[in-house]
């Protein structure tokens, strides 16, 4: 069955995305996605590679998404097209609700790459520091999007991150 998740940037839209669903309940919901390899190759070269997140040459075949109903973080799980694991990418955004049949949710700048040794790195903290002070985001959530990010970091470097989206 699909779904159709409405994610919203500040300042940017909202992007409409057409997941095929895994599992839902009280607490999460999981997706899947298979990657045409024409897109792939383009998505790779343009983000993926070129910002050092995985190997040159290697294609995403799969991504499974988990996306949380009451966390302020969404986890994409990249998969090459041989199925191995090439990270995982964590978007800090509002939880996950749902409205007419639809699911929605906000992004909050802020991103996390975990790698597949377990090595992380923060993303996009100028944009984050930007929006805030643009006030793109209510003091609230630029709040939650600080205390979530660390909060993440610590859970990776202590392998609790791994036990909460499965």
């Amino acid at each position: 069955m699909d779904i159709v998740i409405n994610f919203s940037r500040p300042g940017k839209g909202t992007t409409r995305y057409v997941e095929g669903l895994v599992d839902d309940n009280p607490v999460r919901m999981k997706t899947i996605n298979h990657v045409p390899i024409e897109f792939s190759q383009k998505w790779c070269e343009e983000i993926w590679s070129q910002n050092g997140f995985i190997p040159h040459g290697i294609l995403i075949g799969s991504v499974i998404k988990y996306l949380f109903y009451r966390e302020w973080f969404s986890v994409m799980q990249l998969l090459a097209t041989d199925e191995n694991h090439l990270g995982y990418y964590v978007d800090i955004n509002t939880p996950i609700s749902k409205s007419r049949g639809e699911y929605y949710l906000t992004d909050l700048f802020l991103d996390l790459w975990i790698a597949p040794d377990g090595k992380f790195i923060e993303l996009d903290r100028d944009e984050f520091e930007e929006g805030a002070r643009m006030r793109l985001l209510t003091p609230y959530q630029s709040k939650m999007a600080d205390q979530v990010i660390r909060f993440l970091k610590q859970s990776v470097s202590n392998g609790e991150f791994f036990r909460m989206i499965y």
